[in-house]
């Protein structure tokens, strides 16, 4: 399901939560979630009129805040969460784990979060947390000695056989052949 977040200025009690939602549904919107300061639509940003949707909304006091920024701020914070819990809790990533703690880290509900990132990095953020765990195990391969298994272990993958198979789908080879490419090369 493809939603749309707006933030709205000047949203300050329930009545004004009541006028945006009548807003909305005036011109067509469905709206999945109003809360004082915030929207979230069904669909995506593109099938809004936004001009409409201004208008309305600054006829009964009401502003749209920089949608773009505001997102793009999020998806800064998810990211900077992500890196710090790769950095003191890196096992907190582990699938189906990590959504609590982001959750709970930036105040929001996971669903949300993950919405709000795919729609504006283009990958969802599971796929972003893979990623970054396996460029983080690329890190501890290069300049560590750590057994391979202790470098899963480590970074919340189930077992040696999960981390292999997610190193291997994001960098083409094995996690033994990377360290050794890295071995070669710093050889010679």
């Amino acid at each position: 399901m493809i939603s749309t977040l707006i933030y709205i200025r000047h949203m300050v009690c329930v009545k004004c939560i009541l006028v945006v939602r009548e807003c909305l549904v005036e011109l067509g919107l469905q709206p999945l979630r109003v809360e004082l300061g915030e929207v979230e639509v069904l669909g995506p940003a593109e099938t809004i009129d936004w001009a409409r949707l201004r208008q309305c909304l600054a006829a009964e006091g009401f502003e749209i805040l920089d949608q773009q920024g505001a997102q793009q701020r999020l998806v800064g914070a998810i990211k900077a969460a992500v890196a710090e819990l790769l950095q003191r809790e890196p096992a907190a990533l582990r699938s189906g784990h990590f959504s609590h703690h982001l959750s709970q880290r930036l105040g929001q509900r996971f669903a949300y979060l993950s919405s709000v990132f795919s729609s504006t990095e283009g990958v969802n953020l599971e796929q972003y947390v893979v990623r970054e765990r396996v460029q983080e195990a690329q890190r501890l391969l290069r300049t560590t000695a750590l057994p391979v298994g202790r470098i899963a272990n480590f970074l919340g993958f189930s077992n040696l056989g999960h981390l292999s198979r997610q190193f291997q789908r994001g960098t083409g080879v094995s996690p033994s052949d990377y360290r050794r490419q890295c071995l070669v090369k710093a050889e010679s």
